[in-house]
């Protein structure tokens, strides 16, 4: 059952890996050109992932379980604050959607330390290969089926489906609260 439920909260997770795009395209429909812009998105996403690992790492070692739920409510803040900040006028500007970047990544790779730290702390010894076999192709298959969602997402535009996002990352958190706290 705890796998099952890891599985579930990890799949709507994965909305914190499926938003970037969709945040470079409001950033384009924004008035940043055609990615004219891209590169601070890309220093953004950079620098988070060079802060963040130090930061999740020592937060995991007391309670992977609490990165994701800390993580989940990172990313959801900065999805929504995306739509915000184009709703309000201001995803044109140079610093807006870098710095909400910023947060996304520092909230995905907590994400994925989280998972892979809880991953391997829930499963026993013996059975760590078959979990992560399992929770990989599960996921996989759930991705597959992302491709599905984004046809209908450029239908919807990229407002709503960073809304969705958002609301998958809000829903994983009741899930990972039943988890069961695993010490490493």
């Amino acid at each position: 059952p705890q796998l099952r439920r890891f599985i579930w909260a990890r799949g709507l997770l994965t909305s914190t890996a499926l938003a970037p795009p969709y945040i470079v395209l409001l950033g384009a429909q924004a008035g940043q050109g055609s990615f004219d812009r891209l590169g601070a998105l890309v220093l953004a996403s950079s620098i988070a992932s060079l802060l963040s690992s130090w930061i999740w790492g020592r937060m995991a070692d007391r309670s992977s379980r609490r990165v994701l739920i800390v993580s989940a409510l990172a990313g959801a803040v900065a999805l929504v604050s995306a739509v915000t900040l184009d709703l309000v006028g201001l995803a044109g500007t140079i610093w807006a959607l870098p710095l909400v970047l910023f947060v996304l990544m520092i909230a995905y790779h907590g994400v994925r330390q989280g998972r892979v730290i809880y991953l391997v702390d829930m499963a026993p010894k013996d059975s760590r290969t078959a979990y992560t076999a399992v929770s990989n192709t599960v996921i996989g298959l759930l991705l597959l089926g992302s491709g599905l969602f984004g046809a209908l997402a450029s239908l919807a535009g990229p407002q709503v489906t960073l809304l969705i996002f958002a609301g998958m990352a809000l829903a994983s958190i009741p899930v990972t609260k039943g988890l069961l706290e695993i010490a490493g």
